[in-house]
């Protein structure tokens, strides 16, 4: 439960602070290369988030399975 409300709280904060570069009032906005780095930057961000979830649980397993064998 800790895990999933840990991922909600990241994934909220990678959308909050990705809405200002998509924002509607935005000057750079008709700048097509612009939209493109904002997806990327948005993309790269989402993937560092799941590959530290990854190791966090996998890590936790190695962990219990330490105390097991203790």
């Amino acid at each position: 439960m800790k895990k999933k409300s840990i991922f909600q709280t990241l994934l909220l904060l990678l959308l909050c602070s990705a809405s200002p570069l998509l924002a509607q009032n935005s000057p750079m906005r008709g700048n097509a290369k612009f939209n493109v780095v904002a997806s990327v930057l948005i993309i790269i961000f989402a993937g560092i988030i799941g590959y530290l979830i990854y190791l966090d649980r996998k890590v936790s397993s190695l962990e219990k399975e330490k105390e097991n064998q203790s």
